[in-house]
C-alpha cells in the first residue's frame, strides 16, 4: 500500500507541473456529503455473521482553491447494521480527512480534482452472540492515506453537484481490535481500509473578484 501512495503522489505531482494553467481563479467550496463505505472484516467475531459491511454515511466538507490547486477538509459519519437468528453486528465509523487535489479540467463548469490526503480513521463494532448473550465492543482508530477522485458540477450561481470515490489504505495493513471499554488488546486482527462513493451538494463562493 505505501507504493500505491508514493506511485500515486508522484503521478499527482508531475499532474501539477505538466497542467499549471494562468488563471488566477479562488474560492471556498462548501457542502454536505451522503455516500456509503465498504468494509469487508474477518469473520472472527463473537456472532456468527459475515461481516461484510455497506454503511451508510453523511457529513460535511469544505475546500479552499487556487489556480487549480485545492486542499480540502471533510468529516464523516458512517453507520451499518447486519443481523440474522444467532447475532447482531453495528459498525460506526468517524473520519477526518485533509486532502490535497488539482484540477486538471479546463472548463469552468465542472471539476475533475484527482487528489490524495491524510485521514484519522475511528471504527467501533458492537457485536452481540444472541445464543449466549456474550458481546464483543470493540475499536480500531488509525492515522490512515487516502487517494480519491473528485467530479463537480458548478452551475452560475456557484452552486455544484459532485461525485467522490476512492479508497482510505492503512500504513501498516492488518491492525489489531481493541476492547473499548479497557483498552486491552483482543488478537483480532483486520484490514480497515475502506472503498468510498460520496454524493457531494454545496456551493462554491467566489472569491476572484475581491482579490
Amino acid at each position: 500500500m505505501q507504493k500505491i501512495i508514493i506511485l500515486t503522489a508522484i503521478l499527482v505531482a508531475s499532474t501539477l507541473v505538466s497542467n499549471a494553467q494562468e488563471k488566477k481563479d479562488t474560492g471556498i467550496y462548501f457542502g454536505a456529503i451522503i455516500g456509503t463505505k465498504y468494509n469487508d472484516f474477518n469473520n472472527h467475531f463473537a456472532a456468527d455473521i459475515e461481516p461484510e459491511l455497506y454503511s451508510f454515511s453523511i457529513g460535511a466538507g469544505s475546500a479552499w482553491t487556487k489556480n487549480n490547486y485545492v486542499i480540502g477538509f471533510e468529516f464523516l459519519y458512517s453507520n451499518a447494521n447486519k443481523d440474522n437468528n444467532t447475532g447482531e453486528i453495528q459498525y460506526i465509523g468517524f473520519s477526518n480527512t485533509l486532502s490535497f487535489g488539482y484540477n486538471v479540467s479546463k472548463n469552468k463548469s465542472w471539476k475533475m480534482e484527482p487528489n490524495i490526503g491524510v485521514v484519522l480513521n475511528n471504527n467501533q463494532l458492537i457485536v452481540q452472540n444472541k445464543l449466549n448473550n456474550s458481546f464483543q465492543n470493540l475499536t480500531n482508530n488509525q492515522v490512515m492515506g487516502n487517494i480519491g477522485l473528485n467530479v463537480k458540477v458548478v452551475d452560475k450561481k456557484g452552486l455544484f453537484t459532485g461525485i467522490k470515490l476512492g479508497y482510505m489504505l492503512t500504513f501498516s495493513g492488518d491492525t489489531e481490535w481493541e476492547n473499548k471499554i479497557d483498552g486491552t488488546k483482543t488478537g483480532l486482527n483486520d484490514n480497515v481500509g475502506t472503498f468510498y462513493f460520496q454524493l457531494n451538494l454545496g456551493g462554491l463562493l467566489d472569491l476572484t473578484k475581491t482579490n
